[in-house]
């Protein structure tokens, strides 16, 4: 359903920087070589100890587009947030330092969005399409798909939608700064119940993402990452229910989905904490998958490898 481009519509991109030199200058080149022009490009520097403080005045002094905040590190959430509140665009969206935007990345946007949908994009992590030319389809699925939507990894980033404005200023969201991960997830489905639209998908990929950065959160293991998951499908339940949303096709693939969590996150702690075993919400998950009938033959070769590596 593609409509007409809304050529007047201001939309803020929002860029947390921190230790990216390296990348930088392509991601920056991305955003402002964008073929629609009404942006509000914001950076804010999070105390970065490199030159990318200079590379962001240096852009800021050849586009006036370009608002420069440096602070304090304080994370990529509160660097957000900073963003969030300086933004007096209709739309926003999020884009990581080291990551590239499909030139024609807003202007597809911007050809769907209507109030009613939450638009989203196919993401990539091979920077050699970066130039690919589009070949645009497009996917309806409505707020009852929800789980459908996760599975694909479609809920979790922010730098695959463009978000209301309006929506987020009105119902104060912002990304949760006690956190360092899990908090996308958080953002998204605080914003998610908050407009509860339906999701509309543009198949092409218009933002490539560099994965396995060297330093990078999402690159090291983490010694909370059992607890972090518990939490994310704590917070998930709750968002489906008060959503009016906890149908059994999602609460089906949300146990199941929930099994194979913890079990790749055993793999990756269990010589760092063998003990993660011990936890109760194993045999709760178990006990649903079991009577849900999700207890394919791979989750029940996953439970015999619990059992005796637990011994």
């Amino acid at each position: 359903m593609e409509k007409n481009l809304l050529e007047n519509e201001k939309v803020s991109v929002i860029i947390p920087v921190y230790k990216v030199e390296a990348y930088i200058r392509e991601c920056l080149d991305s955003v402002i070589h964008q073929t629609y022009e009404n942006l509000e490009i914001i950076l804010i520097d999070d105390g970065s100890p490199d030159q990318c403080g200079q590379i962001c005045d240096e852009y800021a002094g050849r586009d006036s587009r370009i608002q420069v905040i440096h602070k304090e590190n304080a994370g990529v959430s509160a660097a957000r947030n900073t963003g969030i509140d300086m933004a007096t665009g209709t739309y926003i969206i999020f884009a990581d330092s080291d990551d590239v935007l499909h030139e024609q990345m807003v202007e597809t946007y911007l050809r769907y969005v209507d109030g009613k949908q939450l638009v989203l994009c196919d993401h990539i992590s091979d920077m050699e399409k970066t130039k690919q030319e589009l070949n645009v389809s497009t996917e309806q699925l409505d707020r009852r798909s929800f789980m459908e939507l996760f599975i694909r990894d479609y809920v979790n980033p922010p730098y695959n939608k463009i978000y209301e404005t309006r929506i987020i200023k009105e119902h104060q969201i912002h990304f949760p700064e006690n956190k360092n991960l899990g908090e996308d997830l958080i953002f998204n489905l605080n914003y998610m119940q908050a407009s509860r639209q339906s999701y509309f998908i543009i198949h092409a990929t218009l933002y490539y993402y560099r994965p396995g950065r060297e330093g990078s959160l999402s690159n090291s293991v983490r010694r909370d990452l059992f607890q972090i998951q518990k939490d994310s499908f704590s917070y998930l339940k709750e968002f489906l229910k008060k959503s009016d949303i906890w149908t059994k096709e999602n609460a089906d693939i949300y146990y199941g989905l929930y099994w194979d969590r913890l079990f790749m996150t055993w793999k990756q702690l269990r010589k760092v904490i063998p003990e993660i075993t011990e936890d109760p919400v194993w045999e709760t998950v178990w006990k649903e998958c079991r009577t849900r009938k999700l207890c394919s033959w791979k989750r029940r070769l996953k439970k015999c490898c619990l059992r005796r590596k637990s011994r």
